[in-house]
């Protein structure tokens, strides 16, 4: 399967994951200019938007996934965010996370990182 394929795919998983744990769906793929984020998910339980990146390795031989989000990541999400939450007017608070998934895709394993704004 194509890296594109599963890199979908994996974006699917990480949807369901995140629908099991309460979490709504916004909005996916939302991009702005030359930045991106995956999902925008609402955090029922802390009622709190969420900006979510998701990575998939087949193999950590080379490290999880989360370690590919770097500052200059995270700053491409802040511009998603910060221009999604002027277009929607959205005035809740708002966190960045990672779904990392490994191994699989038929039998994935999940990390999930929360307020990864400490990068």
């Amino acid at each position: 399967m194509p890296n594109f394929s599963k890199g979908i795919q994996a974006e699917k998983l990480a949807l369901n994951y995140l629908e099991k744990k309460g979490y709504l769906l916004l909005e996916k793929n939302v991009r702005t200019a030359n930045s991106e984020v995956d999902l925008i998910v609402i955090d029922q339980k802390y009622d709190e938007i969420v900006f979510v990146e998701v990575k998939y390795r087949e193999r950590v031989d080379h490290g999880e996934g989360s370690q590919a989000v770097d500052q200059r990541k995270l700053n491409s999400m802040v511009k998603v965010a910060n221009s999604y939450l002027r277009k929607k007017q959205f005035k809740k608070s708002y966190r960045f996370d990672i779904i990392s998934i490994t191994g699989n895709l038929a039998k994935p394993r999940f990390s999930h990182f929360q307020n990864i704004s400490w990068l």
